[in-house]
C-alpha cells in the first residue's frame, strides 16, 4: 500500500484549503497528500513568465488537476525588480502578491516549502546578518490577506517526498533554473549543504531546529515587547511616559 505523509492539522478551522501549484515535486506531493487526507482543495498556480517553458508548466498544472478533479486557476504576474532587488526577491513578491489577491474568505494558502527548505531560509538569512525575526525563517503559519499561509510540509525532508512521490506514481516537473548556481538559494543548495552533510549527514534537521527555537524567541520577545508598551501608556493615547521608559531595560 502506497505511504501516506503525516500531515499535522491546521492550527485554526478552514474551509478551503489553496495549494501554491507550481507543478514541481514538493507542491505536487502537498496538492496529492492534502486531496488524500480529505481537504477541500482548489490548485493556484502562478504563471511567472520567465522560463520559455513557462506555459507548457501551466498546462501540465491544469491538466493534472482535472485528472485530480481539484479546481484550478492561474494567475500571470509580471517581475518587476526594485532597487537592488535580486530576481528570486522579485518572483517572490510577484507570486506572494498574486497569492494575497486571489485568496477568498475562509481560505488557506498551503505552501510546499520543507526542512530542507527552512534549513537553506536559515543560512541565507544568517548570512545577510538577519536578527531573530529573520533566522525565525519561514513560520509553519502565518496571516496573509483574508487569511493565512500554512507549510504543513515543514518537518519533513525533500527525501520523504521523493519517496511519497515515486510510491504513488506522481508526475512532476523539474525546473532547469534549480541548477542555476548564481543564484543564492540554488549556491547554498547544490554546493554548500552537500559539503555540509559529508560531515553532518543530517545538517538540515539542527538548522531548521535553530529556526524553530528562534522563532520561539521572537515570539517571546514580541510578547514582552507588547507588556513593555502597555506599562509605558499614558492617559494620552499619543504619548508614553518618559520615565516609564527611562525604568526599562536598554
Amino acid at each position: 500500500m502506497p505511504p501516506t505523509l503525516p500531515l499535522p492539522p491546521p492550527p485554526q478551522p478552514v474551509e478551503r484549503v489553496v495549494v501554491g501549484f507550481s507543478g514541481g515535486l514538493d507542491s505536487t506531493v502537498l496538492l496529492h497528500a492534502l486531496k488524500a487526507a480529505g481537504h477541500a482543495v482548489r490548485a493556484l498556480h502562478v504563471h511567472h513568465g520567465l522560463h520559455p517553458d513557462a506555459a507548457r508548466w501551466e498546462a501540465h498544472c491544469e491538466a493534472l488537476c482535472t485528472e485530480w478533479q481539484v479546481p484550478f486557476a492561474s494567475v500571470r504576474v509580471q517581475v518587476r525588480r526594485d532597487g537592488g532587488e535580486g530576481p528570486e526577491a522579485a518572483a517572490r513578491r510577484a507570486r506572494y502578491a498574486a497569492f494575497a489577491e486571489h485568496l477568498g474568505e475562509g481560505e488557506v494558502l498551503a505552501l510546499a516549502h520543507h526542512r530542507d527548505d527552512q534549513a537553506e531560509t536559515f543560512l541565507l538569512r544568517a548570512l545577510r546578518g538577519s536578527g531573530v525575526d529573520g533566522l525565525a525563517a519561514m513560520r509553519r503559519w502565518r496571516p496573509l490577506a483574508r487569511g493565512a499561509v500554512w507549510r504543513p510540509l515543514l518537518e519533513l525532508s525533500r527525501a520523504e517526498l521523493l519517496t511519497y512521490a515515486q510510491a504513488h506514481g506522481l508526475r512532476w516537473i523539474d525546473d532547469p533554473s534549480n541548477a542555476d548556481v548564481t543564484l543564492d538559494r540554488n549556491f547554498l543548495r547544490q554546493r554548500v549543504l552537500p559539503l555540509l552533510r559529508e560531515r553532518w549527514p543530517q545538517a538540515d534537521v539542527p538548522l531548521a531546529r535553530a529556526a524553530a527555537l528562534t522563532a520561539e524567541a521572537a515570539d517571546l520577545l514580541d510578547e514582552e515587547d507588547a507588556r513593555a508598551l502597555a506599562a509605558v501608556r499614558t492617559a494620552d493615547p499619543q504619548a508614553l511616559s518618559r520615565d516609564a521608559l527611562r525604568r526599562l531595560p536598554a
